[in-house]
């Protein structure tokens, strides 16, 4: 029995690593079609996202039966209450990628806003982050995702700079307020992203060495 429980915890393990690699490719292809303004791409993170919600679906069923029929114990119990958590996380993930995706019907008939680079390096920092949580998860790395949870506050630093930027625009240039409003929202989602990666990288550390680090950055600053 063992054997056979030990299989099915590895096809969780390869479903939610199929999962993320989707949401990774939603998330690249929302932020590509953002840049070049490209409907039709736009149009393909809908498509993606039906794949990740069924997903979400079946891995959640996945795990809550493994849960009933085996009654797990330690770190294979850690390991089906994170995966929980962490399927949850990434199909929200998806919703934000989708929700970037519909900014650019808004923004594909404004004017372009110039010298809003900060913004892509947002981006990238973001998919470097979910990219290194995914790996910390595929690994067990409790190393690693402690890092990308180090990170999550130049992501913030990085969202709090678009915003002013953007307000400066739309305080100095009026007319560039439609074209601002949807690139704020966009780096709210992204900053989302990233905050959703953190998480996935506590129920890393919490599934490696059965700490739980939630809200330490809430009990420092009290």
């Amino acid at each position: 029995m063992d054997r056979h429980f030990d299989e099915e915890l590895q096809k969780v393990k390869k479903d939610l690593l199929g999962m993320a690699s989707l949401v990774e490719e939603s998330i690249t292809k929302s932020l590509e079609a953002l840049k070049k303004q490209d409907i039709k791409m736009a149009s393909e993170i809908q498509e993606i996202d039906h794949q990740i919600d069924k997903f979400e679906i079946a891995i959640e069923e996945q795990c809550i039966e493994l849960i009933a029929r085996h009654q797990p114990v330690g770190a294979d119990l850690r390991f089906l209450i994170g995966v929980i958590k962490m399927n949850n996380d990434l199909e929200r993930m998806g919703d934000h990628a989708v929700n970037i995706a519909s900014y650019i019907a808004y923004l594909i008939e404004q004017p372009r806003i110039k010298s809003v680079s900060n913004i892509w390096s947002m981006a990238r920092e973001v998919k470097e982050m979910l990219n290194d949580s995914v790996k910390s998860f595929m690994d067990n790395d409790a190393t690693r995702a402690q890092k990308v949870c180090e990170r999550d506050s130049v992501v913030d630093e990085m969202r709090d700079e678009t915003i002013r930027i953007l307000l400066t625009y739309m305080l100095e240039q009026p007319e560039t307020i439609r074209s601002a409003i949807p690139l704020l929202l966009v780096a709210k989602n992204l900053e989302r992203i990233a905050d959703l990666s953190t998480n996935i990288c506590e129920d890393v550390i919490y599934i490696a060495q059965a700490r739980v680090i939630k809200h330490h950055a809430e009990e420092k600053e009290n």
